[in-house]
């Protein structure tokens, strides 16, 4: 199991090897194109991921006040953070999940935004599963923390995909799952849009291999 921080969910759920990036890939231009049969971009399969349900945000310089629910992802140098939280159906139980942020470059993008200034360390916090963020949230009330410590930072940039996190849907399916996003050292904020290709935190569902040995072996 696994404990992340912006995003991330479940990474107090789900989990491969505590503190690892599993994989940084680079997204073509050609992987950013809509289509049907391989949906978009091209190795995110249609019906198969989803983006989070509800999105807040924390400040540790106004540790009292609940943002509500929030349309964008937020992050500043050492006090705005973003929580994401995920729904996991019970009939993914069967299923592997796996977290991915995906930031790909603004060109490639048509209704989606960003904002991104600073040296892009990140550092993901994962909350424990049914503990998740409502309207009264706030730095000093969040959800219930994940058994693992946070990760250490990782650099992210505009052109990649990133794999946070791999594991069993089991562990969270039926239930919600959240974690935290945060940084030290950088302004970033996001739009997604239902009319474009993906940015930002979002679970895929597979069947089948890969699955962390520690569960399947």
């Amino acid at each position: 199991m696994h404990t992340l921080s912006l995003f991330l969910a479940y990474l107090g759920v789900v989990g491969a090897t505590p503190f690892t990036l599993l994989s940084k890939r680079r997204l073509e231009d050609h992987q950013w194109t809509r289509n049907e049969k391989d949906g978009c971009p091209a190795y995110l399969e249609a019906g198969e991921f989803e983006s989070p349900s509800y999105i807040t945000q924390v400040s540790k310089c106004q540790p009292d006040r609940a943002f509500g629910p929030q349309s964008i992802g937020r992050i500043t140098p050492n006090d705005v953070s973003s929580i994401f939280n995920f729904d996991i159906p019970a009939s993914r139980a069967d299923a592997n999940c796996t977290l991915e942020f995906l930031f790909p470059r603004q060109k490639q993008l048509t209704n989606s935004y960003y904002k991104y200034h600073g040296g892009g360390s990140f550092l993901f916090t994962g909350y424990l599963a049914g503990s998740c963020p409502g309207p009264q949230t706030t730095y000093n009330n969040q959800p219930t923390a994940g058994t693992f410590p946070p990760f250490p930072p990782i650099h992210m940039e505009p052109g990649y995909a990133y794999t946070i996190d791999v594991g069993p849907c089991m562990f969270a399916a039926g239930t919600c799952v959240a974690g935290l996003t945060s940084s030290n050292d950088t302004t970033f904020e996001f739009l997604p849009s239902a009319d474009d290709c993906p940015i930002g935190v979002y679970n895929a569902y597979s069947y089948g291999l890969p699955c962390p040995p520690e569960y399947c072996g």
